[in-house]
């Protein structure tokens, strides 16, 4: 049953995370209907944003049709669908795409912050994750913190977009409230505090990075750029437990950088460094791997291992496309069963089922050419 956040939906829609995807991929129930439309944060094209996600619910209409379900279940679907963005202000706020997952027990609209290729409407036995698990996993993925004495914010990047992320109530708002003191205990400059204020900052900074960590760092596990005064900065990580806080961040007052409309540029410098040379570390590691039987790229063989929990990170190319599916009951690949199905998706679903990571990147950085490379757990079984 849909939960109350979720029928919040037609007012509003928060960015895809991969805790949504989990969601999805645990779905039994049918049918699932997978919606996707790329929108334009420009206000001026709500109205775009707003009729190309209505043909797609016609569309929808129409497939649910031919479904063999209860009619009052029917019905119940296509209010759903028809109940997102009844205002304005929802297609006036968006990112560069909107994804939408409805089914007799799930309820989820989800902004993106990566444009889909294309509108996109599916009716099925399951849901359609292709373009939500490529935009949770994709490696060019970060975050950044940004931390002043009066203010905390956090930001989901890419080499796109910057979106603020909605913060959970334990991440404090400022000094004050961290420490239970008043404004005006904590009202000087970030630069200009004394060394007797080190105490009062450490206990600041841990409660922000604990926070931080148990609420906003999910199962992707993305860099983190910290944005503060350089005075501050060595004592933030001095305290940090975070394991993804990159050595290298903004040095300057964040909130300035903001209002500048800088962030996002200075940010993707430090985050694509970090970003790219993780890619190339695991694609290192799974030539390495590879030359030792613990990797593979032949697409059946990797189809068999995902189904057994032998792989431990998975690289997709984003390019590629392959109809068909994975029998779970023996690995194999079914060419036969083709349509909406991908056999690139079915196995990413048994990789992460079995608690593997997924990492969808571009073609020309991908090491094999089937579309898929494996790092595995252990030594390959024959098939």
């Amino acid at each position: 049953m849909a939960t109350a956040a979720e029928k919040s939906n037609e007012t509003q829609a928060p960015i895809l995370q991969w805790h949504d995807v989990n969601m999805l991929l645990k779905a039994d129930e049918s049918p699932c209907v997978s919606i996707y439309v790329p929108t334009s944060p420009v206000s001026n094209y709500r109205e775009e944003n707003r009729i190309l996600y209505k043909d797609q619910v016609k569309k929808v209409v129409e497939e649910l049709e031919q479904w063999d379900i209860d009619k009052s279940q029917r019905t119940k679907l296509i209010e759903q669908l028809e109940s997102i963005g009844t205002t304005d202000e929802f297609w006036t706020h968006q990112q560069n795409g909107l994804a939408v997952f409805v089914s007799p027990h799930r309820f989820q609209a989800r902004k993106m912050m990566t444009r889909p290729d294309s509108s996109l409407a599916i009716v099925g036995d399951a849901f359609h994750i292709r373009p939500a698990l490529r935009e949770a996993s994709n490696w060019m993925q970060y975050q950044v913190l940004c931390i002043s004495l009066h203010d905390v914010t956090l930001y989901n990047g890419n080499q796109e977009e910057l979106t603020e992320v909605e913060l959970h109530s334990d991440v404090p708002r400022g000094m004050g409230e961290a420490l239970g003191k008043t404004e005006a205990s904590a009202n000087r400059k970030d630069g200009d505090r004394s060394g007797d204020d080190s105490t009062d900052l450490k206990q600041y900074f841990q409660a922000i990075d604990k926070a931080i960590r148990d609420h906003h760092s999910g199962r992707k596990q993305r860099p983190l750029v910290l944005a503060m005064v350089s005075e501050h900065q060595g004592l933030f990580r001095e305290v940090s437990e975070h394991p993804n806080l990159l050595e290298t961040g903004i040095e300057q007052e964040p909130f300035e950088a903001i209002r500048q409309h800088k962030l996002g540029e200075l940010s993707w410098e430090v985050a694509y460094k970090a970003t790219r040379t993780d890619l190339d570390q695991l694609i290192e590691q799974y030539q390495e791997r590879a030359s030792h039987g613990e990797g593979e790229s032949d697409l059946e063989q990797v189809a068999y291992s995902a189904t057994i929990g032998q792989v431990g990170t998975l690289l997709v190319d984003e390019s590629v496309r392959v109809e068909g599916t994975v029998k779970a009951e023996d690995g194999k690949v079914d060419y036969d069963h083709a349509g909406t199905e991908d056999v690139l998706d079915s196995i990413a679903k048994f990789v992460i089922s079995f608690d593997g990571e997924v990492i969808f990147v571009p073609s020309e950085l991908m090491p094999a050419k089937s579309g898929v490379a494996a790092i595995l757990r252990y030594t390959m079984e024959p098939m």
